[in-house]
């Protein structure tokens, strides 16, 4: 063998490594990116449960459900309880908006944000919330809650207790009725 076959089968052999070495990396990057998005969605699932684990107090839950029903006879304290509530629903929104565009949330995490947003601003009081608290944000994201604002129909709330209460009794009926069913067989 002359030195020429061994520095060809030196050559062969170092872009066999290099293609090695590039094959791992791409799935180093893949499996980081994987990771982040893993990251990105338990942060934004955390921040969800902790806004609405914090309405479950009593006070604040009062204050939020008036807050949502646009009632007149709010306290000061409740104003300042609603309006924080909404603040971080707001700023939650606003990290979900901006990590989509830059592709760190998915289609689908964002579409099920949209929804949750479209669903909160038929409520009177959460309008009224985002147009006193809209200057707090960048512009891109306030032509944005602007815009489903503006598309989105105000609603009159309806009692939640009744709602619950027609519900679970049209749930009921429904199990009386596959008992009843299944007893004629």
């Amino acid at each position: 063998m002359t030195l020429s076959d061994f520095a060809a089968i030196a050559g062969l052999i170092s872009s066999v490594a290099v293609l090695v070495s590039l094959v791992y990396l791409g799935l180093q990057v893949r499996q980081a990116d994987r990771n982040q998005q893993a990251s990105i969605r338990q942060n934004r699932s955390s921040r969800v449960v902790e806004i609405v684990l914090s309405a479950t107090d009593a006070s604040i839950a009062e204050a939020v459900s008036k807050g949502l029903a646009g009632a007149q006879d709010m306290s000061g304290t409740q104003l300042v309880q609603f309006s924080s509530y909404c603040r971080g629903v707001f700023y939650a929104a606003e990290d979900d908006f901006y990590q989509h565009r830059e592709g760190l949330l998915s289609d689908d995490a964002f579409a099920s944000y949209l929804n949750g947003v479209k669903a909160s601003f038929v409520s009177p009081g959460m309008r009224v919330a985002w147009m006193r608290q809209r200057n707090a944000y960048g512009k891109e994201f306030v032509a944005f809650m602007d815009k489903i604002v503006a598309e989105t129909p105000v609603a009159i709330p309806a009692d939640p207790v009744a709602r619950w209460n027609k519900d679970i009794a049209a749930e009921k009926a429904k199990v009386a009725d596959r008992l009843t069913g299944a007893g004629a067989i």
